[in-house]
């Protein structure tokens, strides 16, 4: 009897984003399962990346390299750096029985509409950081095979708002062996230049608009006024320019420049410190160049480097709006600090599990560009928790202590893999002969409609059964857009000029442009000579090869 082939969607395992992470430590855990073979879609790794090069799975790498022409289009398109580009003809060479993927709703739904779609079982775990979800993910999601969640929160969101997805089960992340606590914080503090008696609350977020830095500044000022203790510093794990807020700013206006520190990374001599902001780049006082940098995207650190500074901790914070799940909680409760969260979205869920502190949210605000709700936290209630830790200080490496053992309970990597084997050890393979190995499915799209069909929801219906031959998407989010735009005329230009499926009137720059039921005919034949054109190349390819591999 095959193996079963399992192909991982994912950024590459060997990079340090949240993906990649789950990605390797899944993979690791699957790789040796005597019944199954896994593969790796590696999304921003090119075949020269020396790193992917280790690996003891099949990768294909998804970003092309520096000589090939694909390389322009591939840096001009979201949806091709998520894959879109290289998907099919992964698919093609490794003819897989089961795709999964981790993502985001705009990472992932692509796959949905592969021409290969109807060959392979398609289990998703989407990334839900809020309620609702919009209608067109939900359409992606109910249309998977089989749908996991990072959090409980996830979970439920997905369920109540859908009782046609396909739930299977959690498969929350877990934190890295490496980060556990130290054994003497105060001489970890004055290793890094900090004097041993000094109060941290730390957080460690990238700079982004949903992670609240002008909240976190207010509130730590009314906290220090409340409590007037010159030896409390926030420590922010941060970079800054990024996508997010002007740090600098907040920082003045609330009167924390001494008080608020950040993490830097030399790039010379890569030694880590921890100093007031002047700006992104400072001399360091290890090797004197003028290359000590917050430490972000483009100034990385290792997972030991981060255990150091979560040591630094004494207590945690997570304010953010929404998470998809929250990594930095988990974290900072390994290395046994008290974590306090906004308690919302997954978030939420690791507050429940850990036994957290959760702050409530005053209320909520519907984000113009997802439709999704957004929590905006009570911070008068977020000071008032910070006080009554700072009065039963003498707690904290208790209480810090009760939470590691809590996450180290609750969250395992093993268990996260296990409920993704039991999931593949279900799933009966399709019978290659009829996916596969099948001949060519060419249908040739109709191009006219017939007068006799007067309403443009039965003009709409005949495009879907006759010129992209997908009756079975008939009711769907596409279809409902393609009835939207030809009623009305028009629809939102798209940024990317690619088919529309990820048209958003908040991204279209260039307003709305004219839409007929013609227009409609050209973009549904163009989608199913494309589709055809897949299968002309399967069948060659599976020809060529003597059937499947």
């Amino acid at each position: 009897m095959s193996k079963k082939k399992v192909l991982f969607c994912s950024e590459a395992s060997w990079l340090s984003t949240g993906y990649s992470v789950y990605t390797k430590e899944v993979l690791s855990r699957l790789k040796d399962v005597e019944d199954i073979e896994v593969a790796e879609l590696a999304c921003y790794a090119a075949i020269e990346d020396v790193e992917g090069r280790d690996i003891p799975w099949q990768v294909y790498p998804n970003k092309p390299s520096p000589n090939d022409p694909a390389l322009n289009s591939y840096n001009g398109n979201p949806s091709a750096q998520f894959g879109e580009q290289a998907f099919n003809q992964v698919l093609l060479h490794y003819q897989p029985d089961i795709v999964i993927d981790i993502r985001d709703w705009w990472m992932i739904e692509y796959q949905q509409r592969s021409p290969f779609r109807d060959f392979f079982h398609w289990a998703i775990m989407p990334t839900v950081d809020a309620t609702p979800q919009a209608d067109q993910w939900i359409n992606t999601y109910a249309s998977a095979d089989a749908v996991f969640a990072y959090s409980e929160f996830g979970r439920d969101t997905l369920l109540n708002q859908c009782r046609d997805i396909k739930f299977v089960d959690t498969a929350s992340p877990s934190a890295s062996n490496a980060f556990m606590p130290y054994g003497d914080k105060g001489e970890h503090k004055a290793s890094m230049g900090l004097s041993e008696n000094v109060l941290i609350l730390g957080t460690v977020m990238r700079n982004q608009k949903r992670k609240l830095y002008p909240d976190l500044f207010e509130s730590f000022r009314r906290f220090l006024d409340e409590v007037k203790d010159p030896n409390i510093y926030l420590l922010c794990h941060t970079y800054y320019p990024d996508v997010g807020w002007e740090i600098p700013k907040f920082i003045n206006e609330f009167g924390l420049s001494s008080r608020v520190l950040f993490t830097y990374k030399c790039k010379n001599c890569g030694q880590i410190s921890v100093n007031f902001f002047q700006d992104s780049v400072q001399h360091c006082r290890h090797c004197n160049e003028f290359a000590c940098q917050m430490v972000g995207i483009n100034n990385s650190i290792s997972e030991n480097e981060l255990a150091s500074v979560y040591n630094l901790f004494d207590i945690y914070v997570q304010y953010a709006n929404s998470e998809g799940f929250g990594m930095p909680q988990l974290e900072a409760a390994q290395c046994s600090v008290p974590v306090i969260s906004t308690y919302y979205s997954a978030m939420q869920s690791i507050v429940d599990n850990i036994d957290a502190i959760g702050i409530q949210p005053l209320s909520y605000y519907i984000e113009c560009e997802t439709g999704c709700k957004r929590a905006i936290p009570d911070n008068n209630k977020f000071v008032e928790e910070l006080v009554k830790l700072y009065h039963s200080r003498d707690q904290l490496p208790s209480l810090g202590a009760e939470m590691r053992n809590n996450a180290l309970d609750y969250y395992n990597w093993d268990k996260t893999a296990e409920a993704w084997l039991k999931h593949i050890m279900k799933v009966k393979p399709k019978d290659p002969q009829e996916t596969w190995l099948s001949p060519p499915q060419i249908l040739q799209p109709a191009t006219t409609i017939p007068p006799e069909i007067n309403s443009i929801v039965d003009k709409v219906n005949y495009l879907f059964h006759n010129t992209l031959h997908k009756p079975e998407w008939i009711g769907g989010y596409l279809w409902k857009k393609v009835l939207k735009d030809c009623t009305f005329g028009y629809r939102c230009e798209n940024v990317h000029k690619d088919f529309y499926f990820n048209e958003s009137h908040v991204q279209a720059q260039q307003g709305n442009q004219a839409f007929s039921i013609d227009d409609a005919i050209k973009e549904l034949a163009f989608f199913r000579e494309q589709i055809n054109e897949w299968e002309k190349a399967r069948y060659e390819k599976v020809s060529s090869m003597g059937g499947r591999q």
